[in-house]
């Protein structure tokens, strides 16, 4: 080892002396939790960017959840969740261009034509420095998505499912603890809690169940699988109860099971026969309760959908006020005056409200003229889902992992239809749809798979090589 310079000595010398005196003038900051977790977030990021493809995604999934959950320190993650995709984003696309990937598809290029959306839509809106921070939050999660999700996952596709198999149980299992054994809503609203649990959760846990080796892992796997669809039903969401029907439905006429889809729902009647034979008053009044919760809301004398009526018709109202770009992206004035102390870095009563429907809520930000790449993007998300149900069809074959991604697809995609999460960028659900959205363009069974349509190309194999069938371990 060559020795060093007295220069360099001298260098090392002023900056150890530099280093004691900051740390001796600023001690009292140790004594702060924000400055102390400041310290922690960043050793962890660190650690998570060393190991980039292994670990990123995984850590930027509980940054999210964390923000959204209420748990012990929920409040720093809120804000600490945002460095986090900013880091992935950026590296994740520094990672993707130094070593020779494939080339961005024509969902990326969707995706690029979305942001431009959101970033006119900003211009025109009421509150431009924070509608502009929502879209600068969606270019770094499409970012993201683009590079270092496909990163993550493409060429590490067993690891990947089995790490999400495992990571679904847990949450079933944790989720079931501390609604039910410690009385604690960690999830905060039956919404939230039913998002997570039929869209995130219930499709992977369906496929593993299904293409699952051996009986031993297949009772496991059904256990948390009925647990889960326990807590959809006990978070009485009409969203998340109409999400697990029809993946369970779209899954088995797909695969052609039909036994499984009869037995299916044999047993959901068995279980309903048996519990009005032992207490039939019980059952009845049950079931009475259960239908005007899940279907009226307390709302039963002005019909089905009227929890929902009254913000599907303020944001019809809204869009045509703001026809062509809308009220800016990620905010909807309610008209109130925000006063001096309106923060333009998070969403406020002044700047948001509820819309009853993603697909409205997007109509409402970015306006007829900007909604167009959102519905270009959500249609070939449709289409890529289309050509998996197709492939399993013909196949009806479970293997492949383009099927939970399908499926965790539909289920958000009509859970979306009732709730406005789909482009909310800081809601965890968002961040895990996109994800696996834009890694299913690249898995797509190649028997199926759609022309790439690529730009800024590089060589290399094509990314439908990587959706080869591959066993469930």
């Amino acid at each position: 080892m060559d020795t060093l310079r007295p220069a360099q000595w001298a260098g090392l010398a002023l900056g150890f002396a530099l280093g004691l005196y900051l740390l001796s003038t600023h001690l009292d900051y140790f004594a702060s939790v924000m400055f102390l977790g400041g310290i922690l977030l960043l050793e962890i990021l660190i650690a998570c960017l060393w190991k980039y493809e292994q670990r990123f995604l995984v850590f930027l999934i509980i940054a999210f959840a964390w923000a959204g959950m209420h748990v012990p320190l929920q409040g720093p993650w809120r804000i600490g969740r945002w460095p986090v995709l900013s880091a992935g984003a950026i590296v994740g696309y520094m990672i993707w261009f130094k070593t020779p990937r494939g080339g961005f598809r024509l969902m990326h290029l969707l995706a690029l034509f979305c942001v431009s959306a959101a970033f006119v839509s900003a211009t025109v809106s009421q509150f431009v420095q924070m509608a502009s921070l929502k879209a600068l939050s969606l270019l770094l999660l499409f970012l993201y998505c683009a590079t270092g999700a496909r990163l993550a996952v493409l060429s590490h596709e067993d690891r990947f499912f089995r790490g999400l198999l495992f990571a679904a149980e847990v949450a079933v299992y944790a989720t079931a603890i501390c609604y039910f054994g410690l009385g604690q809503a960690i999830w905060g609203n039956p919404n939230s809690l039913g998002a997570a649990m039929s869209v995130a959760v219930f499709p992977i846990l369906l496929w593993g169940w299904v293409s699952a080796d051996g009986p031993t892992l297949r009772f496991r796997r059904v256990v948390v699988l009925l647990l889960c669809a326990y807590l959809i039903r006990f978070s009485m969401a009409r969203a998340a109860i109409a999400a697990m029907v029809i993946v369970t439905v779209v899954f088995c006429l797909g695969l052609r099971q039909y036994k499984l889809l009869a037995k299916a729902t044999g047993l959901v009647l068995v279980m309903v026969a048996l519990a009005g034979l032992l207490a039939p008053a019980h059952l009845s009044k049950s079931l009475g309760d259960l239908k005007d919760e899940i279907l009226y809301k307390g709302h039963k004398e002005t019909g089905v959908l009227s929890s929902r009526l009254s913000p599907w018709d303020k944001s019809v109202t809204t869009i045509k006020q703001h026809p062509w770009f809308g009220t800016g992206y990620g905010t909807s004035p309610t008209g109130e005056d925000p006063g001096l102390d309106f923060g333009v870095f998070a969403s406020s009563a002044e700047s948001a409200r509820e819309h009853g429907s993603s697909y409205m809520t997007i109509a409402e930000w970015v306006g007829l003229m900007g909604v167009m790449p959102f519905v270009a993007l959500l249609a070939l998300t449709v289409v890529n889902v289309g050509r998996v149900c197709v492939w399993m069809n013909r196949t009806a074959d479970t293997r492949h992992y383009s099927v939970p991604l399908a499926m965790v697809i539909i289920a958000g995609l009509v859970h979306a239809a009732f709730e406005d999460w789909l482009f909310a960028v800081g809601y965890c659900v968002c961040v895990y749809f996109w994800v696996c959205a834009f890694v299913l363009a690249d898995l797509v069974p190649a028997a199926v798979a759609a022309p790439t349509v690529t730009f800024f190309a590089r060589p290399s194999a094509s990314p439908t090589a990587l959706g080869t069938v591959v066993p469930n371990r």
